[in-house]
């Protein structure tokens, strides 16, 4: 079954300008990168062991609807830096924490970037997309961490702790991406109309003006998230 092909209820482009588009994905990266904090040290708090995989479903969502809301190339990458630097007021925070960030956003960007008509067109072929971009993701940090980063956990692993990695934590990312990058198809392609700004009803500045105050607002978060 496929989702129409994606023709018979696709909206017109939305009629953003650039400015307009650099602000939703900084929004989106500073969103990305609330659910990175914010989550990982919550599941930490309550002592959940698989935070990475839950992490990366639910940042598949933000990135698959980015890509429905925005869609120009190395959108998803920059969203991805933002991710990072938000990422970096954590209480724990690791070098490998940030390149995990970029790299998912890199590879889900080429991904998309390569078989967007064919990731649009009908569940099936995310469902395959999936397993893929996951793996990708997960075997090149792998190796960024282990013998780039040089992270001592990482090098003390070695290929055996790459292969329990890519055996464990990349089967239940898979499993929970397999589910969720539907989600973010279906909520880039409900959101889709709306950012248009004949249908936001919101005029150039004032839509530029929400945009920042939402940016400030989820910084301002994560600032006073820390000092608690």
């Amino acid at each position: 079954m496929q989702d129409n092909k994606d023709k018979s209820t696709q909206v017109p482009e939305p009629n953003m300008g650039k400015y307009e588009k650099i602000l939703v994905v900084i929004l989106l990266g500073s969103l990305w990168g609330a659910l990175e904090l914010f989550g990982r040290d919550f599941f930490r708090a309550i002592g959940m062991p698989q935070k990475s995989p839950l992490l990366f479903g639910l940042g598949i969502i933000i990135l698959y609807a980015s890509k429905r809301l925005v869609n120009f190339p190395g959108s998803v990458v920059i969203m991805a830096l933002i991710a990072g630097l938000f990422k970096t007021a954590s209480s724990q925070f690791y070098p490998c924490q940030f390149a995990a960030v970029v790299i998912n956003g890199i590879v889900f960007d080429i991904t998309y970037s390569a078989f967007k008509g064919r990731l649009d067109s009908g569940p099936i072929n995310r469902l395959i997309a999936a397993p893929a971009i996951v793996y990708a993701s997960y075997t090149i940090f792998a190796l960024v961490a282990t013998f780039v980063l040089r992270e001592p956990s990482w090098v003390e692993g070695g290929w055996s702790g790459i292969r329990s990695f890519l055996l464990a934590d990349a089967v239940i990312a898979t499993l929970i991406s397999m589910v969720t990058i539907h989600f973010g198809y279906y909520l880039g392609r409900a959101l889709e109309p709306y950012a248009a700004k004949r249908k936001t009803g919101l005029p150039t500045v004032a839509f530029r003006v929400v945009s920042v105050v939402l940016v400030a607002a989820i910084w301002v978060a994560g600032q006073i998230y820390l000092t608690i």
